[in-house]
């Protein structure tokens, strides 16, 4: 994993590391009770930590529940209450905003100084070096529960949207057919893990093929972007339109020293639109590819990197394998060619759906 901080330096972690770092934790969650199926939540920042406690509290046959850290006190709660969760990991700068949550469950802070720890709060760093390194991973099955998402939250209360073990099948079509990854290369997803494109395809999906990951702790910037991207040799990187709006805005001129570098670019979040293609592939020669799911199903329907089909700008693309998709008219039945309706996806013939 590279992990770039946020005073901008560069560290590395080979996967022994997040082996070891991940059976500590599962060792820690053992210690506190925490049993296979309960949900263990993580309110953190692009660091490794965040990714010591998901990959351990896997290891230990527990759910990990993401909490984005710009949520304020409601919003944690909601959450919180909606899963569940036995115990929140969380760092000395976000560790406030579980002060106004209700019922909170046990916390355990990651600070550099005791003075930074609330009382009563699990001191992360101390217990974590007193943990073995030896933790047999427990043994789950494909419809118990790897993650707990939420909904957004923009129509009431965030509702939870429970994500099974088998849907690691799905993120590994995605990160080859979708994403393109390959062996050689470096990838960067620029998604915050706090949401699903970024803990799916940002975080685990890499990590699942035995690939590097990258975390950058800092906010997007254009400038910290062009030296990730430069510093790391990124050539597979993947982002959202807003960014990539951002870029262009930024001038050709800056594009200039990565041109031919980056050998394709996935976006999520929102449509392209044709100019934002063409801009990419003029001034970086790269492909720029749209994509689309959604935090219940994983994504759905893109511009494949990895499969060979021709795309036409301002599409959505192809259904991806595992998947079978259509567009339905307002009476249930299949659209016609050009009539505009609501996506679809058929249940029976979708054996990675995972909702």
């Amino acid at each position: 994993m590279n992990w770039i901080a946020l005073d901008g330096h560069h560290e590395t972690r080979d996967f022994v590391e997040l082996r070891d770092e991940a059976a500590r934790f599962a060792n820690l969650l053992k210690e506190q009770g925490i049993q296979p199926g309960d949900i263990v939540a993580g309110l953190l920042p692009r660091t490794p930590d965040l990714a010591t406690v998901v990959l351990g509290t896997l290891r230990a046959g527990a759910a990990y529940q993401p909490l984005f850290t710009a949520f304020g006190p409601k919003a944690i709660q909601d959450r919180l209450i909606m899963s569940g969760a036995k115990l929140v990991v969380t760092d000395a700068a976000n560790s406030e905003k579980l002060d106004g949550v209700e019922d909170c469950p046990l916390v355990a802070t990651s600070a550099n100084t005791p003075q930074q720890l609330v009382a009563g709060d699990i001191d992360f760093r101390q217990t974590m070096a007193a943990q073995s390194l030896e933790f047999v991973p427990v043994l789950r099955n494909g419809d118990d529960l790897m993650f707990m998402m939420a909904t957004s939250g923009t129509t009431g209360p965030a509702k939870g949207v429970p994500v099974p073990l088998k849907a690691l099948a799905a993120f590994r079509s995605y990160m080859v057919e979708g994403i393109g990854l390959r062996d050689e290369g470096v990838f960067w997803n620029t998604a915050n893990p706090g949401w699903a494109y970024g803990l799916y395809y940002a975080l685990i999906g890499p990590l699942l093929l035995g690939h590097a990951t990258t975390l950058v702790e800092g906010p997007f910037t254009v400038e910290s972007t062009y030296d990730v991207i430069s510093r790391l040799g990124v050539t597979n990187f993947a982002g959202a339109p807003t960014a990539f709006r951002l870029i262009i805005a930024s001038g050709a001129e800056n594009a200039s020293q990565l041109r031919d570098q980056i050998r394709c670019i996935s976006s999520a979040g929102e449509p392209l639109n044709p100019e934002v293609i063409r801009w990419f592939e003029t001034e970086l020669n790269a492909p720029i590819k749209d994509h689309y799911g959604q935090t219940e199903t994983g994504m759905l329907v893109n511009n494949h990197h990895g499969l060979e089909h021709p795309v036409r700008p301002g599409s959505a693309g192809y259904v991806m394998p595992g998947y079978s998709v259509e567009v339905l008219a307002e009476d249930g039945s299949i659209a016609d060619l050009n009539e505009p309706g609501q996506l679809a996806v058929k249940i029976a013939d979708s054996p990675l759906l995972f909702f």
